[in-house]
């Protein structure tokens, strides 16, 4: 998917959905962003730009972690989205040290030595082309500042979206075996090819560091319930958008059986495989 059909992704249906699930969204990944704002060495950063900031959550809590000296802009080319994060930080203290933008971070004409420290939680995988988006972020951070970002390890490392995505495949057929490297959740899972394009990008002191947390999907009073949560924001909410209502059903049946034994204490808890990706302004 090239970036416009991105921008035209993420401002029509599926960005208005996942607008709507951003609670949810950001319930499941909030310890995500906190593991990775421990992770890395960014205090004293004082300029932060959030890459993909969706709905601002991550933006929030980097604002909070950096402290009340230091500003956070907030990135996403999705107009659902942002707007959700504008709410958020109507009602958040200090949001003045916090801000959004809609733009194309790949390519929007940042001024330089804007920023030092660049972050992203899961939002720097969608690129049509990663080292000129990369090149182009750099050229706005400051010669010491930091880059941190999380992406996903290979979907099969992933329980979250393998255990699903191989029930649902018993009712409905896979498109097409898409590209690993296409722009998507998946498209940084080899660590050589991130190094790479970092590296290319003008980065240096790149280190990949796995996280393999278990993930709470689905905080319902039945499986039942959870697993339709997890059927809409994981990989098989493309799959089952369009088919009919038997279709869906079989895919719903077919997960509850496979997922049954992971959910516990009222929600399904998932094994997650993370990379944890930090490097410096070379």
């Amino acid at each position: 998917m090239s970036n416009a059909e991105q921008i035209e992704y993420w401002n029509g249906d599926a960005g208005k959905r996942w607008a709507q699930e951003d609670n949810t969204m950001a319930r499941l990944l909030s310890p995500v962003c906190a593991a990775l704002l421990e992770h890395a060495d960014i205090q004293g950063s004082r300029k932060a730009m959030d890459i993909g900031c969706g709905g601002g959550s991550q933006s929030l809590m980097l604002a909070q972690h950096l402290g009340p000296e230091a500003s956070v802009l907030g990135v996403d080319i999705s107009a659902p989205m942002l707007q959700v994060a504008q709410e958020k930080i109507a009602l958040a203290v200090d949001a003045a040290r916090l801000s959004f933008l809609e733009a194309d971070a790949s390519s929007h004409s940042f001024a330089a030595d804007s920023f030092d420290l660049l972050f992203s939680r899961f939002g720097v995988m969608f690129f049509d082309e990663p080292v000129g988006a990369f090149s182009n972020m750099r050229s706005a951070l400051s010669d010491t500042g930091k880059l941190a970002f999380c992406c996903w390890q290979p979907l099969a490392e992933n329980d979250w979206t393998r255990i699903p995505l191989q029930a649902a495949l018993q009712h409905v057929t896979m498109p097409e075996t898409p590209d690993p490297h296409a722009p998507g959740p998946f498209a940084f899972a080899d660590p050589q090819r991130v190094r790479s394009i970092l590296s290319d990008s003008g980065f240096g002191n790149i280190a990949i560091e796995s996280f393999t947390p278990d993930i709470r999907f689905g905080e319902a009073p039945n499986l039942q319930q959870s697993v339709r949560e997890l059927a809409m924001i994981g990989p098989v909410s493309r799959l089952i958008t369009g088919q009919d209502s038997e279709v869906m059903e079989k895919v719903f049946g077919a997960m509850e059986e496979v997922l049954t034994p992971y959910y516990r204490d009222g929600a399904l808890l998932l094994r997650g495989a993370i990379w944890f990706v930090t490097a410096d302004a070379a």
